[in-house]
This record gives structure tokens, sequence and C-alpha cells, in this order.
């Protein structure tokens, strides 16, 4: 009997372990699939923008050595996705084919988490990047139709057809556009991600009207809405511009909520494009929406926080939150009547 059960042990042993190498061995297969799309992506992308792409290039995007990027566009060679040229890789009508579809997927994807899911512009292309070989091509097509068939992600890339085909773009290096010459962003960069981080600090983000005023070796000075922005050349080179559109120039920074003094009234414009994800979410369901009146009714010694009446309802914000809230002033000065206004501890 003991042996009996001996060998009962030993078998759950071997199939436990023969169950983990398998387990280990389909992990192993997807990423490795996940490579070979991210591959083709990468190739894909740079057709779009017309530019040649070479192993190191792409080893270096993707975080690979030398010798793991070699051996990865060997075998995509083998299997018909992928032929060099010169040193140059091109991807063959299958490569485009799977290559196309994880780039559509990643920029719709992109579009729903920003228009949907209000998720800040810097957080869209790492949590792309994990969707988007979970998405076959009827779940992209459905999530084309939700959207709207948008034309451009977030970040301002254009999303390709079904077919293929890639929508010019005008647009322009900012290293390059002149100075004095009214400009619109068209396209940040979403990789590296530390320069995209610098040029939304600015506030370039895409649709930002502004003007070269100086460059320089140290970088560019630009003046927006908000005031005068220095970027370094590095991330210059990330953001793409075009000429603004004729009678479109800077217009004056509008005011926020964190403008107002004590006493004052005013009309929710709206919010910042900038303000998404879980802030934004907030003031919302805090009620500032377009058209609804608010007045400062509250204020702490350091002038950090103020409560404000809002639809009937007293609401504290700190002043960066506050400065998320774009308004429309109709009152200066403050009533007199307003036996609650005065000044927290």
């Amino acid at each position: 009997m003991e042996w009996f059960f001996a060998y009962v042990l030993l078998a759950v042993v071997i199939l436990s372990v023969y169950g983990l190498v398998q387990i280990g061995r389909r992990l192993r297969r997807r990423r490795r699939s996940i490579q070979y799309e991210d591959v083709l992506k990468q190739v894909c992308s740079a057709r779009q923008e017309g530019r040649p792409l070479t192993v190191s290039e792409i080893g270096g995007r993707l975080g690979l050595v030398p010798d793991a990027m070699f051996t990865l566009i060997e075998e995509l060679e083998e299997a018909g996705f992928l032929r060099s040229k010169g040193g140059i890789i091109e991807p063959t009508e299958t490569g485009e084919r799977l290559g196309l579809q994880v780039l559509r997927g990643h920029r719709f994807w992109e579009r729903f988490l920003a228009d949907e899911a209000q998720q800040p512009l810097e957080r869209l292309h790492d949590l792309a990047e994990r969707a988007e070989h979970r998405l076959g091509a009827d779940q992209i097509e459905a999530l084309s139709d939700h959207l709207g068939h948008p034309r451009l992600d977030p970040h301002g890339d254009v999303i390709p057809a079904k077919s293929g085909n890639f929508p010019e773009q005008e647009r322009t290096p900012l290293t390059d556009w002149p100075c004095d010459r009214p400009a619109v962003v068209v396209h940040v960069e979403d990789e590296p991600g530390q320069a995209l981080k610098e040029a939304l600090r600015a506030g370039l983000y895409p649709g930002t009207v502004f003007r070269v005023v100086e460059k320089d070796a140290k970088g560019v000075v630009c003046q927006t809405a908000e005031g005068l922005q220095r970027i370094t050349p590095v991330v210059a080179a990330q953001i793409d511009v075009r000429g603004a559109p004729e009678g479109e120039d800077l217009r004056p920074a509008p005011a926020t909520l964190a403008d107002l003094g004590l006493g004052e009234k005013a009309e929710v414009a709206g919010l910042k494009d900038g303000c998404s994800g879980l802030m934004r979410r907030r003031l919302l369901d805090l009620g500032f929406t377009p058209g609804a009146g608010i007045a400062v009714v509250l204020s702490n010694f350091g002038d950090e926080a103020h409560a404000y009446r809002i639809r009937n309802t007293l609401i504290a914000l700190r002043r960066e939150q506050a400065e998320n809230v774009l308004v429309s002033i109709i009152e200066t000065a403050a009533k007199p009547d307003q036996p609650d206004e005065r000044t927290m501890p």
C-alpha cells in the first residue's frame, strides 16, 4: 500500500512538473509572438513616416541587444514577414498586414483611453502597448466604429486605414520652424516618454498655437498663451508643427478658478485639455461643467486652498486643482450681504 501511494505521489509530481513546463513554453511562445508584432509595428510606422529603419534602430526602440535583435529579424525573414535590402528592413505583404493591424490597434486604443477613459496623454502609450496584442481584427474595426473612425490618435499620429493607406499629414519638426511665424502643434512623439513629459509640461499639446521667439544651441523658446516656454533641442525634435490657419494666432490665456479672489463670481467655461483621468472625472462629478455659476466664499491664510459655492454646494479645492477649471469672470467685487465670506483658519 505504501508503494501505491508513493507511485501516486510520484505521478502527481511528474504531471505537475510537465504542466509547469508546458505553461513555460506557452509563455515563451507568447512573448516571442509579441516581439514579432512589436518589430512589424515599428517597421510599418517607419514606412508611414517615410524613413528607413535599420536593425540597430529597432533594437534600440525595443530595448534588445544586437545579437537578440538579429536573431529576431532572421526568424521573421524565415517566416516570410520581413526582408532586408542593403541593411534596411522592409515588410513583406504578409508582414505589413499584421504590422498595420497592431499599429491600428495601438492608436485606436490610445484614442479610446483619451476620449472615453480620460487618461492623461503621458500614460496612453504604455497602456496601449499592453492592449494592442490582445486586439483582433474584428475588435479593432468595432473600436473604430465606436470612436467614429478618427483620423488621428491623441499624440497627432495618423491612424492608417484598414486598406493600409496613410492619409498625408503636413508637419515640420519644431527645430526647423522659423521664428515669429504662428504655428500649431500637430504631433508630439510618445517615445521616449521623458521627452513627451517635458513637451506637455511646457504646454505644447497637439492643437496648441504658439510662436517661436528664439532659437539657439540651448533650445527653442516658444511664446504660448500661457507665457514663454523654453524647451531643449532633444524635446523640440519630438514635436511636429504646421502653420496656424489664417487669422488664428495666440490668444490671451483664459482665466482659471485659481485666478479668482475672495468674493468674486464667475461662470465655468470648461476644463483644461491637460486635465484628464481621475482629476477630470472628479471635477465633472462635483459640478464643474460649462455654464455653472461659481463664487469664491472661503480662503485659507496661505491662499493654497479656497472654498467655492457651486450648484448650492460648498466645495474646497487646492490651487493646483482650481487651475484646471477655466472660467469667465462675471463679478469682481464681493457683495456686502454675504456673511459666509471669511478666512479659514
